[in-house]
């Protein structure tokens, strides 16, 4: 009987972790990245606080055409550190696709995701912004939340999208839900 005990156990622990780390999931303080001047906007999902930054990619004043937003890691639920993206998440999962439309304005979409169309061009504060409109209203956008709900690793589920930012025509504070 002892070996049937501990048979079952062997099994229903690894679903009682998973089980518990989701949980834990829901309840967690998801950290806001340091302020960052080329920053455009912060992308987080509950699998765990690691959250990814899209900033401008501009050196000596400069904006990189052929590739102006860079896309990476804060890993906080490790090291901390900043960390590339590997190949499989910025072609299919976290990266971004951008076109130059004009003189420094670029049309961007994640490619998760394109549905979702950003603008990134200079605003009247002579910075650069990411900006969408949704629900009829245009946002800077400076937080993205992906709310997944279930799937698999390779094709998740994303039950809605939550975006945070700055009505442009009231510099108030601005949520919008896309459900997906």
């Amino acid at each position: 009987m002892c070996r049937v005990k501990r048979y079952i156990v062997l099994i229903i622990l690894p679903f009682a972790l998973m089980i518990s780390t989701w949980a834990s999931a829901q309840t967690i303080d998801f950290p806001i990245p340091p302020n960052n001047p080329k920053q455009l906007f912060y992308l987080q999902r509950p699998a765990n606080t690691n959250t990814l930054i899209y900033e401008l990619n501009i050196d000596n004043g400069v904006i990189n055409k052929l590739d102006p937003i860079h896309v990476y890691w804060i890993n906080y639920a490790g090291n901390g550190k900043t960390e590339e993206l590997n190949n499989m998440q910025r072609k299919y999962a976290y990266g971004i696709k951008a076109t130059e439309v004009s003189e420094n304005v670029f049309e961007c979409y994640l490619v998760a995701y394109k549905k979702l169309l950003l603008t990134v061009e200079e605003g009247d504060d002579k910075q650069f912004h990411a900006y969408v409109t949704v629900n009829e209203k245009k946002m800077i956008i400076k937080r993205i939340w992906l709310q997944v709900k279930g799937g698999s690793l390779f094709k998740p589920r994303i039950d809605y999208v939550e975006l945070k930012g700055i009505d442009i025509l009231t510099g108030s504070a601005i949520e919008e839900r896309i459900k997906l």
